[in-house]
């Protein structure tokens, strides 16, 4: 080939290539511009946007989280907050927060209960929070730098964490670099970013199964406050400007804001808005892409879940352990015998309707009748149980009500044999009940703490019954056999059963093909 056509290949391609970027779209909305929303602060950091889209963040000086609202109204959301830096919801809308000044991780609920997350590594407090992510398992990163003095710092360095999503296992993952500070994960969570501040870089991560990290590469070569991703895939980092690389590091794109940005988030309606936190203001600008949205991790099941078909739609069954349930129906949650020491009922969803047996410790748990409790829900209990627990309505035995469209029916649950040593039986008659539930053409029968009852033996039409088994609170399995070919239950579950061996239940009741027994993990 001649140099002729070598130079006009050469012009070719210099063309195409400026072609291509000329009519490559940026990142910001055509003809948008950078607007100041509010002012007066001392040094606004951490924004983090609800499922609705509002904003919220911090002034740290202040001691307060601010919220800005999808109105454009601007309003506390919490005095006090302990010197909160980053900000993150979960998945249940609790408000996640680093409180620099608290030493702290916290989970702030709707109503703005607070509840510590962690505090401590290893017995040592920590340095001085900073920022969070929360993978799509529902574990949480933070690091943990500390700026200024050096007073009472117990920690031996600046370190990164890793909260597991039962929040019960802390891990440090990062423990080699200067000042890290911003981190993000992509919607995968496959891949972390995290800034080294006091080093001046960025560095991406591979993610571990178990949340620990590996394969660190340097990703940019200037370190940041905060960080976001849009959605196509590209990180948002904020030094003198909001400095925007690619996944391959390529720095594509300069925000310019008027004071000097800490933090970014993306919000607003359809996360199409980049709100920024720049020292004393908060400042937006309407962007082309939008903020990454987070995959949802397909885990097993905490729990087991049964469907039965009823006429009014599926009633799924969710079977928490020993004597507590829940039940999903017709859009409602209903929750049977609530105890904290069988599920985290923060990340359970919340009750319309809560049903309590009787006032032993694991059937009446007032914590997780709280936790559970949102407007309008409707707490059903014994005479006994509304000693501990306020406004909620109480059933004696016989008592029948319509609690939200649904049919509760009290059968009194009760000890004929089985008695302490003083001769007192462990529950006696007229305390404890029994609900009988209508779901559309469905009866189920939850039994409580019970013996084979003469009012059970009488029960009619019942569908799906849960009876308990474990000596010498309740029944025996020949007990239960009892009961069930006199009220004949279509689908039987033994449940609380203990250290009895359901299946001999099994075998007791191969004679009754008519009723199913259905063992699941209710020990």
């Amino acid at each position: 080939m001649n140099g002729r056509w070598y130079g006009l290949i050469a012009f070719l391609l210099v063309v195409a290539a400026a072609s291509y970027s000329a009519e490559s779209p940026g990142l910001v909305a055509p003809g948008a511009k950078v607007i100041k929303l509010a002012g007066g602060f001392k040094f606004t950091e951490g924004p983090a946007a609800d499922a609705g889209g509002n904003v919220f963040f911090t002034d740290i000086p202040n001691n307060r989280i601010h919220k800005w609202s999808l109105a454009g109204e601007l309003s506390t959301f919490r005095e006090d907050s302990g010197g909160a830096n980053g900000l993150f919801f979960d998945k249940s809308g609790n408000l996640l927060a680093c409180e620099g000044g608290g030493r702290r991780l916290v989970s702030i609920d709707p109503q703005g209960e607070v509840t510590v997350l962690a505090d401590e590594y290893k017995g040592k407090r920590f340095n001085s929070l900073n920022d969070l992510w929360i993978d799509p398992k529902g574990g949480t990163y933070f690091t943990d730098p500390r700026y200024g003095n050096r007073d009472g710092m117990e920690q031996d360095g600046e370190h990164v964490y890793y909260l597991s999503p039962d929040r019960k296992k802390l891990t440090r993952v990062i423990d080699d670099m200067v000042r890290p500070n911003g981190v993000i994960g992509t919607p995968d969570g496959k891949t972390l970013y995290v800034t080294d501040h006091g080093d001046g870089k960025t560095f991406v991560y591979t993610v571990n199964k178990d949340g620990t990290l590996s394969n660190k590469k340097l990703f940019a070569p200037e370190g940041s406050d905060g960080m976001t991703t849009d959605n196509e895939g590209n990180v948002y980092l904020t030094t003198g400007v909001v400095a925007v690389y690619n996944e391959e590091g390529e720095k594509i794109e300069a925000i310019e804001i008027p004071d000097r940005p800490a933090n970014v988030t993306f919000g607003g309606r359809g996360k199409q808005t980049l709100f920024i936190t720049a020292r004393t203001s908060l400042y937006s600008i309407e962007m082309r892409v939008k903020g990454a949205e987070q995959e949802q991790a397909v885990t097993e099941p905490k729990f087991e879940e049964d469907i039965i078909k009823t006429s009014a739609g599926d009633l799924k069954i969710t079977f928490i352990g020993h004597g507590t349930l829940m039940f999903t129906f017709g859009g409602k949650t209903i929750h049977v015998d609530p105890v904290s020491r069988e599920a985290d009922y923060t990340e359970m969803p919340k009750a319309d309707l809560i049903l309590v047996t009787h006032e032993h410790g694991d059937h009446l748990d007032p914590k997780a009748i709280k936790t559970l409790q949102k407007e309008g829900t409707n707490v059903v209990l014994t005479k006994a149980c509304a000693q501990r627990v306020a406004g909620g309505l109480v059933m004696g035995n016989g008592d029948a009500m319509i609690v939200q469209g649904i049919k509760i029916e009290a059968v009194p649950a009760y000890n004929i044999v089985h008695k302490r040593s003083n001769g007192d039986p462990y529950h006696p008659k007229g305390v404890g009940n029994g609900y009988v539930i209508t779901f559309g053409d469905k009866r189920v029968y939850v039994a409580g703490d019970t013996e084979n009852t003469p009012q059970m033996k009488k029960l009619k039409n019942i569908d799906v019954a849960f009876l308990p088994m474990n000596v010498p609170y309740t029944m025996t399995p020949e007990m239960v056999v009892d009961a069930a070919k006199a009220f004949k239950p279509r689908i039987l579950y033994p449940y609380h059963y203990g250290q009895t061996d359901p299946a001999a239940l099994v075998r007791l009741l191969e004679d009754s093909p008519d009723i199913e027994v259905r063992v699941r993990k209710m020990r």
